[in-house]
C-alpha cells in the first residue's frame, strides 16, 4: 500500500494483527517471511487494511439531498454555460454501491426531468486501490446486505434479481459509471486517469479520509480541490472535516451532512496559492 507510513497506526496495528492470527505468525518479521512465501497474502492484507463497508444509498439523507438541491443547482450551472451534464467521482468506491447510486439518483432526475440519459452524457467515476474490488464492482452484482435499503420502487427498476439473494444492476446504470485504480493521495496524478480531465462538479469521498494522517490528508484534499470545478461540490463522511488551512476555500452548505461547495477564487489551482505550499 502507498504512503503506508502515513495511514493512521492505530489502524495499521490492529488490522495486522488480525492478519498475524490468521497466518499463526508470531511477530512481524515471522509474517514478512509468510508475504514474501505466499504472495496471496499480501492481497489478503490490503483487504483488511482497507475494509470495505457499504451499501446502496448509505446515508440516505445525503442522496436525498443531492437530488432535491444539490443535482438541479449543478445541472443548472452547467446548462448556463453551455457545459453539457455533470461529472461525478466516488473516491474510495469499494464495491461500487456508491458509484452506482449515483447514477440511479442522476437517471430518476433526468428522467423527471424529460432529459435524455445515456452512458455518453452522464459521467460517474468510481476509484479504487483495489484491483479485486474494481473487479467486483464492473460486474455489478450485488447480495441481500447491500441493497437493504433499496426502495422496491428503484430495486425493480435498475436491478434484475438473479436469485441466491442477489441482484445485478442494469445494463442502462452500468453503462454510465465508468471504475479505475486511483490512489487519492498520488502526487502525481491527482485524479482518475479514466476521467481524462479533473474536472469534476461533484466528489463524494466519505469516510476514507479517517484513515490517514494529517499530512497524507492535506496532499488528498489538494488532489480533491484541484479535481473540483469552482462552485462544485465535496461531500466527505461524517466523521471528517476540511483541513483547518483549507477551509477558506470551501463553504460549508449542509453541516449535518458535511457537504462543502468549492468558492469560487482567482488564483487557480490551490498548489499555487502560498498558503498551501509545503
Amino acid at each position: 500500500m502507498k504512503c503506508g507510513s502515513q495511514y493512521r497506526e492505530s489502524t495499521i496495528k490492529r488490522r495486522l494483527a488480525r492478519r498475524l492470527a490468521a497466518t499463526r505468525a508470531g511477530n512481524y518479521r515471522e509474517y514478512v517471511a509468510v508475504i514474501e512465501n505466499n504472495p496471496q497474502e499480501s492481497k489478503r492484507l490490503l483487504k483488511d487494511l482497507t475494509i470495505k463497508i457499504s451499501q446502496f444509498f448509505r446515508g440516505r439523507q445525503v442522496f436525498e439531498l443531492l437530488s432535491r438541491e444539490i443535482l438541479p443547482d449543478l445541472f443548472q450551472s452547467k446548462e448556463g454555460r453551455h457545459d453539457g451534464n455533470p461529472r461525478i467521482w466516488c473516491a474510495g468506491c469499494a464495491f461500487g454501491e456508491e458509484a452506482y447510486s449515483m447514477a440511479i439518483i442522476l437517471a430518476e432526475y433526468m428522467k423527471k426531468e424529460g432529459k435524455c440519459i445515456t452512458g455518453d452524457n452522464i459521467a460517474v467515476f468510481g476509484s479504487d486501490i483495489d484491483d479485486e474490488a474494481l473487479n467486483r464492482a464492473g460486474k455489478g452484482i450485488f447480495n441481500n446486505q447491500a441493497v437493504a435499503e433499496v426502495r422496491k420502487k428503484i430495486l425493480d427498476a435498475y436491478f434484475i434479481h438473479n436469485g441466491d439473494n442477489h441482484y445485478q444492476v442494469v445494463d442502462s446504470i452500468k453503462e454510465m459509471v465508468t471504475f479505475c485504480n486511483h490512489d487519492i493521495t498520488s502526487q502525481t496524478r491527482r485524479s482518475p486517469a479514466a476521467g481524462i480531465v479533473a474536472n469534476y462538479d461533484l466528489i463524494l469521498c466519505r469516510n476514507l479520509l479517517i484513515y490517514f494522517t494529517d499530512p497524507l490528508q492535506q496532499r488528498a484534499f489538494l488532489n480533491l480541490f484541484n479535481s473540483l470545478n469552482p462552485g462544485g461540490y465535496l461531500i466527505l463522511g461524517k466523521s471528517e472535516s476540511i483541513p483547518p488551512g483549507l477551509k477558506d476555500f470551501f463553504v460549508l452548505k449542509y453541516s449535518h451532512k458535511k457537504i462543502y461547495q468549492k468558492k469560487i477564487l482567482n488564483q487557480g489551482k490551490l498548489s499555487d496559492h502560498p498558503t498551501t505550499r509545503s
